[in-house]
């Protein structure tokens, strides 16, 4: 894929798991979309780390603390959807408060 093209993909999915949680709030929702706009893989190592780098990019997360997500059920983790939701009430703050 072309640098261009790559580039205008991942805004693509940004502002999308952005307009995700802001109609939403939440945070199993913007994993859901996320993984949806990824597109399907056997690799859950593979599709974790995606979700890792888009969530701390589209919500400005620290790396450390965006890889919490990996927890989540769907692509590996051992969080179920509600336990996903109440443990990381919080970390999403979108848009960002001055």
């Amino acid at each position: 894929m072309e640098t261009e093209e790559y580039e205008r993909n991942r805004r693509r999915i940004i502002n999308s798991i952005r307009d995700c949680w802001n109609a939403e709030q939440s945070v199993v929702s913007v994993l859901r979309k996320l993984v949806d706009e990824l597109g399907p893989s056997d690799d859950r190592a593979g599709t974790a780390f995606q979700v890792v780098n888009y969530m701390a990019r589209a919500f400005n997360i620290r790396l450390a603390v965006a890889g919490k997500f990996t927890r989540w059920h769907a692509i590996g983790g051992d969080l179920s959807d509600e336990e996903t939701e109440k443990r990381f009430e919080g970390f999403i703050v979108w848009p960002p408060k001055p």
